[in-house]
């Protein structure tokens, strides 16, 4: 019956939204073909060419941004295990799948954009890939591709699984309900968590079924997009910020977090008249909000895309794929969406630069890794504009703390990555009917 009021209720959304949509692909371009692709009409590409393989296909499915980056060391490592296996990857969303394009297409032998989840669409789907395995990572739960991919008898595997308090909560309430629809059908759930572990345990599945093999985004930090052999191109010199400052970058800022961002360094500005902010908006369209924002605190405040480049000492990053790459440059960072309640960004960007981050009470969704880093020293929690300035002021004093802060946030993701790709191999192995060879074991 609810699988029933789900199919039913999914096509009257769509309908409902197609004035929007429609909207969207008169104004925004390109959006007429993803609309195409999100309704199942048009197929993925392949984004290099190269002989049909001969192999198994494995396919891995990653929601947004954040997944993919996760997906690609496991793609590596898939691409070198299983050379003769067809890998496909799919995305939920633009932004994931542009970066798909730029980061995995070296990597995998076609590329999909998952449609709207429609039994009939998704039924069409599974049947002309005709994957040997399905790799869930990390989220995108949908009930009728993992219905579809069971009837076709898909091994399912979910991999750095989430299960945030908030579903938890609805979980616990649906248990009866949220179980067959999301879960029964996968072979193994690889949690990143203990807890999260324990919390599927608690809905009622078998315990040989649920585990952790560990964080893929602890490998995925050691394996950056854009590869940093070119991305450190990148200089203070062609930012315009002279080598005498200290900069601090506050990387994937959200709306409410800029302000208390600029009131803080104003005030820290006071004391250390050196320090040069460099503010990174999530959005990139929010670039010019933000500028117009930062120049009641500093008049001279800047875009990195504008002429000249020089003068001011705040600095609003406009452009794509940069800020994996300034990370190295500053001298301590900020991790937005965390004073807001937006569950907080990848704070290991930073931590493998060698430098040290604050960030605020929101992290739900890097959990794990915000109190891994907390516990070794290489991050500091705040919740306001005050304990902002306290714990800045103690690091610019510092140096000698704050870079041994800086190490040993690196330690932790040099220590945390150990051995994950390997079990995730052991797994993916298993259930493809493989075997390791003993070097990928070491």
């Amino acid at each position: 019956m609810i699988r029933l009021i789900y199919n039913l209720g999914l096509p009257m959304v769509l309908i409902l939204a197609l004035p929007l949509l429609i909207v969207k692909a008169i104004r925004v371009p390109g959006y007429t073909a993803w609309i195409g692709r999100r309704l199942g009409l048009l197929a993925g590409s392949a984004p290099r060419s190269c002989p049909p393989r001969e192999g198994k296909l494995i396919w891995l499915h990653a929601l947004s941004v954040g997944e993919t980056v996760s997906a690609r060391p496991l793609l590596r490592v898939l691409r070198r295990h299983f050379p003769e296996a067809t890998l496909v990857l799919s995305n939920s969303t633009r932004a994931g799948a542009a970066l798909a394009a730029a980061s995995c297409g070296a990597l995998v032998d076609r590329l999909e954009v998952l449609p709207y989840d429609l039994p009939w669409v998704m039924k069409r789907l599974v049947r002309r890939l005709r994957p040997d395995l399905f790799i869930l990572v990390e989220s995108d739960l949908w009930p009728n591709l993992l219905r579809s991919l069971a009837k076709e008898g898909v091994p399912q595997l979910l991999t750095n699984g989430r299960l945030s308090t908030s579903s938890w909560r609805w979980y616990q309430r649906l248990r009866f309900l949220v179980r067959p629809l999301l879960f029964d059908s996968f072979v193994f759930l690889a949690m990143q968590t203990g807890k999260e572990a324990a919390r599927l345990r608690a809905l009622g599945l078998p315990p040989v079924r649920v585990g952790v093999l560990g964080n893929l985004k602890y490998p995925a930090a050691l394996d950056p997009w854009p590869p940093s052999g070119s991305t450190l191109r990148l200089s203070r010199g062609l930012l315009g910020i002279g080598a005498d400052k200290l900069l601090w970058l506050a990387g994937s800022t959200h709306a409410g977090e800029e302000e208390v961002l600029l009131r803080a360094w104003r005030r820290l500005h006071r004391e250390f008249p050196e320090l040069f902010l460099l503010l990174a908006p999530r959005r990139v369209e929010r670039a010019g909000e933000v500028l117009e924002l930062a120049r009641r605190y500093d008049p001279r405040a800047r875009l990195r895309s504008a002429p000249g480049n020089h003068g001011g000492q705040v600095l609003i990053l406009d452009s794509y794929g940069e800020l994996a790459a300034l990370y190295p440059l500053s001298d301590l960072a900020f991790v937005g969406g965390s004073l807001v309640p937006a569950g907080g960004h990848n704070p290991l960007e930073a931590a493998v630069g060698c430098r040290p981050s604050l960030f605020g009470p929101h992290m739900e969704d890097f959990a794990e890794i915000s109190l891994d880093l907390l516990a070794a020293g290489g991050a500091c929690q705040v919740k306001d504009e005050e304990e902002i300035v306290t714990a800045v002021t103690l690091w610019l004093r510092e140096p000698a703390a704050r870079a041994a802060a800086g190490r040993q946030a690196a330690r932790l993701v040099a220590t945390r990555s150990r051995g994950v790709l390997t079990a995730h191999l052991e797994m993916i192995a298993k259930l493809l009917g493989s075997d390791l060879p003993s070097e990928e074991k070491r």
